[in-house]
């Protein structure tokens, strides 16, 4: 049988090789895009961790126009760099939306920056608020083709109920949930894990093992969940 453990990152010097020649080889990200992420981890040093990464971003833009998706939701915008990729996907499609919600003014400020010097404004809209609060209020704005969870993970299996609950994503609709192996610690959090010492991410364990218990075990949906970046859940809805 074929190896399942990890052949492409042997170190961290062959991981960001192999990671540069990813990017490299994929769809690329405008140079507005790039630039945005080159502020946000300027201005905003060890917070700037809390953004996908450029090939994930890569990843996200290419996942858009893959599924031929109009309407997105996010939850978690953080200062908009995955919105600006899904912003790049739709911009010339008719009809397109993206609602994307977060819960601190401040980023949110920059990120309502960016979606309009990117000339992207009027396609994305940033809703600042408590998620919880925030998803019950759209249901008239839905379905929505595509969802991208990615913000605090104690609230991943509220903001999924809420999603399911209120039919936020129509039938063979994707949920894309980000981090749900936080640096391997939902697998094994023990001394052999080198983040097992990170309290902050720790913390998170139990909220994600729920999720990803749920999401393999829901009838509603059928997930694949990848060993890539920090963990990918992809779920399609039935």
């Amino acid at each position: 049988m074929k190896e399942e453990f990890d052949v492409l990152n042997p170190n961290k010097a062959v991981s960001a090789a192999v990671f540069k020649y990813c990017r490299d080889r994929s769809v690329p990200l405008p140079d507005h895009i790039s630039r945005h992420a080159a502020i946000t981890e300027r201005e905003l040093g060890e917070d700037s961790e809390m953004m996908v990464s450029r090939l994930q971003a890569q990843y996200l833009l290419w996942t858009v126009r893959s599924l031929k998706a109009k309407k997105i939701l996010e939850i978690g915008c953080f200062t908009g760099f995955s919105a600006l990729a899904f912003a790049e996907s739709l911009k010339d499609v008719e009809g397109a939306k993206i609602i994307t919600l977060d819960i601190n003014p401040e980023t949110a400020k920059i990120a309502r920056k960016a979606f309009k010097d990117a000339g992207v404004d009027h396609i994305v809209s940033l809703i600042v608020g408590p998620a919880k609060e925030t998803l019950a209020g759209l249901v008239d704005e839905g379905p929505f083709d595509l969802v991208f969870l990615d913000a605090d993970k104690e609230g991943y299996v509220g903001y999924y109920g809420i999603i399911m609950e209120l039919g936020l994503l129509r039938k063979d609709g994707i949920l894309i949930a980000d981090n749900v192996l936080k640096r391997s610690l939902v697998v094994d959090a023990s001394e052999a894990n080198p983040h097992s010492s990170d309290k902050n991410a720790c913390s998170r364990v139990p909220h994600l093992q729920e999720f990803n218990d749920l999401m393999a075990t829901d009838k509603r949906v059928e997930t694949f969940l990848l060993p890539v970046f920090d963990g990918l859940s992809l779920v399609r809805v039935l």
